[in-house]
């Protein structure tokens, strides 16, 4: 059983969700196409499922980056095989792109740090969010959005971007905010996009960013787990482990946000 993962940039990495996938005995396989790596051309090349994960870059700047076009094609191609994918941010809005929704910079403040977002009616059937709270915190960091594709199904929004998360398929999932990070994750993004963070289009406050995360990472590392170990279980690499765990009751609360912002 093995996973691949396409990686976009150094510090963006499988971070929590590796931990899980060793806990489960799933090997990954990395693709690191800004270090050159060649995009596969085919699904068997990619094991038994794909994690795409977030970059700085934008879908749109295939000049800049060319294995863009090669990425959504096979991303595509996977999507509409049912093959399970699993997307993180600019992993995200290239499975929108892949399945021919337009992607494009917001026209407000980028999302960077804790915002609350909110499960949609889809939600409550839906085979990874069933038994979570309404509403609860993540850790954003973008300034990009995307239309939701023509057949997927909106399982997530907030205040500013209508369009957080989406299914496609069966086992297709995407998600705009990050389920991957941990403390040394947020502290270096901070330390490494911290132009981003303090450009004209974003209202971060780094500190407060810092200062929230004793207290919501936890939570956000618990919920990363349990939804990715359902998405396993339903692309057949783990058994149905999380399924119908109730969450705590402190997550049911509607947190506020600490921060805004974007992602370049």
């Amino acid at each position: 059983m093995s996973v691949a993962v396409f990686q976009h940039v150094e510090v963006e990495r499988l971070g929590r969700l590796g931990d899980a996938l060793e806990r489960c005995g799933v090997e990954h396989r990395c693709f690191p196409f800004h270090r050159g790596a060649p995009v596969p051309a085919a699904l068997d090349a990619l094991g038994d499922a794909l994690v795409v994960l977030g970059g700085p870059m934008g879908v749109y700047e295939e000049a800049s980056h060319p294995w863009l076009a090669a990425e959504i094609r096979i991303i595509g191609e996977a999507l509409r095989e049912d093959f399970p994918v699993y997307g993180l941010c600019l992993g995200c809005q290239l499975m929108a792109r892949a399945l021919g929704a337009r992607v494009y910079p917001g026209e407000g403040k980028k999302e960077i740090g804790w915002f609350p977002i909110r499960l949609t009616e889809e939600a409550a059937g839906d085979p990874l969010h069933a038994a979570e709270p309404d509403t609860f915190p993540v850790f954003q960091w973008h300034g990009d959005t995307f239309d939701l594709p023509a057949g997927a199904v909106r399982l997530a929004s907030s205040e500013r971007y209508p369009n957080q998360a989406f299914r496609f398929g069966r086992r297709g999932y995407a998600f705009q905010y990050h389920l991957e990070v941990g403390a040394g994750d947020i502290r270096t993004w901070l330390d490494v996009f911290g132009e981003d963070a303090a450009s004209p289009r974003s209202d971060a406050d780094p500190e407060a960013i810092l200062r929230a995360m004793p207290d919501r990472l936890e939570a956000l590392n618990a919920r990363s787990e349990r939804l990715f170990l359902r998405w396993l279980a339903l692309a057949g690499l783990a058994p149905g482990a999380g399924e119908g765990q109730a969450p705590q009751a402190e997550e049911g609360q509607a947190p506020g946000a600490d921060s805004g912002g974007g992602a370049p």
